[in-house]
């Protein structure tokens, strides 16, 4: 195993890795115990009502959004650094955090530590891509959507967004750009199905569809397929790449 440094660490917190271990609170959960099937019901009212929503689909769907950030934290070590996190359910917990009246909460590993590439990378990476996404994310979008009643392709399209935003915002300006399209390129292209507990459907894939330009901006987006419900909580406001905003503007 290879524990992460201090300076890794702090890296990682641009990928809302907690720092600390927080203030109490009704909204930090391990997440264990999110997949407990007597306690994901009551977590997505707790969520629902701190949100201001109004009801545990909407709730679900933006509990998935932010826990988005832990497949990028992942998949960051994975292709930055070579490392393979230990993300078991049970040596993570969802840390609630507020920032700027929007409910943000960041993650806090009990071992911040993982297993490196060593000489056979490529089948190293697909044994990471799948203990990511058909080991850690699937069970979990299962457990949400079965308990809220809500399609998994909005959950499965909550963590596509910020899988784009990864690969090709934040690592091509890094110093492995080759590796990370190389990477991006397998997950987008290559991964079949059953990496992802999908059976021979990508579910990553079937969301990368053709950027269009905002004319009013001049910034060139990716509209979503489906609706994310941010616009129902409290806050009312569309993210920005909400297939009706991106239509009115």
């Amino acid at each position: 195993m290879i524990k992460l440094t201090g300076e890794q660490a702090e890296a990682l917190g641009q990928f809302r890795l907690a720092r600390d271990s927080g203030k109490s609170s009704p909204l930090t959960i391990n997440v264990e115990n999110l997949l407990d099937t007597t306690q994901t019901g009551a977590y997505l009212n707790k969520v629902k009502n701190h949100l201001g929503a109004p009801d545990n689909k909407t709730a679900a769907s933006i509990l998935i959004k932010r826990y988005a950030f832990l497949p990028v934290i992942y998949l960051y070590c994975m292709t930055s650094w070579n490392v393979k996190l230990d993300i078991r359910h049970e040596n993570i917990t969802i840390v609630s955090q507020e920032r700027d009246g929007l409910w943000l909460p960041v993650f806090r590993f009990t071992r911040l530590q993982g297993q490196g590439a060593g000489k056979e990378r490529e089948q190293w990476r697909e044994d990471a891509v799948r203990t990511l996404f058909n080991g850690h994310i699937f069970p979990l979008l299962n457990r949400i959507a079965g308990e809220a009643k809500i399609s998994k392709l909005i959950l499965w399209e909550n963590i596509a967004i910020y899988l784009f935003w990864l690969y090709e915002k934040i690592l091509p300006v890094e110093s492995h750009s080759e590796r990370a399209a190389e990477d991006y390129r397998f997950i987008l292209e290559e991964a079949p199905g059953n990496l992802f507990g999908c059976e021979n459907t990508n579910p990553i894939k079937k969301f990368d569809s053709r950027k269009m330009v905002i004319a009013n901006t001049g910034t060139a987006v990716r509209p979503r397929k489906t609706c994310c419900y941010s616009y129902l909580t409290s806050s009312g406001k569309r993210c920005g790449t909400c297939p009706q905003a991106c239509r009115i503007k």
